[in-house]
């Protein structure tokens, strides 16, 4: 089969635009994903520490009675909380799910807080 020069450079400019092209289709996806993945550290660390602290609080504040070994109790669940906290958010498959999943036991937790009133 013969081939004329014009087709073959037809064929290169072909090649190469359907190239740039999906260059640039997949840059804004790649800033998309860099900027979940961002989200999901943030949401992950500032979002269990809070959950943390509120289930430390909540924690020490009843039981109370035992000074300084719910003190401790209360740290050291807090600790693994904040732990289990930052894999799950990155184990959920929706971002939707783990901010709620966070948010939600938060505020759950601050209304105990605010009830518990000690």
């Amino acid at each position: 089969m013969m081939s004329s020069p014009n087709m073959d450079v037809v064929a290169a400019d072909q090649v190469l635009t359907s190239k740039t092209s999906s260059e640039t289709k997949y840059k804004p996806k790649i800033m998309s994903y860099r900027f979940m993945i961002f989200y999901r550290f943030l949401l992950a660390a500032l979002g269990g520490y809070i959950l943390a602290s509120l289930v430390a609080i909540v924690i020490a504040q009843l039981f109370s009675d035992f000074g300084t070994s719910a003190a401790m109790s209360a740290t050291l669940i807090a600790f693994t909380l904040q732990a289990c906290a930052f894999i799950w958010v990155f184990m959920v498959n929706k971002t939707l799910k783990a901010s709620l999943g966070i948010m939600i036991p938060c505020v759950l937790f601050y209304i105990i807080y605010r009830f518990l009133g000690r």
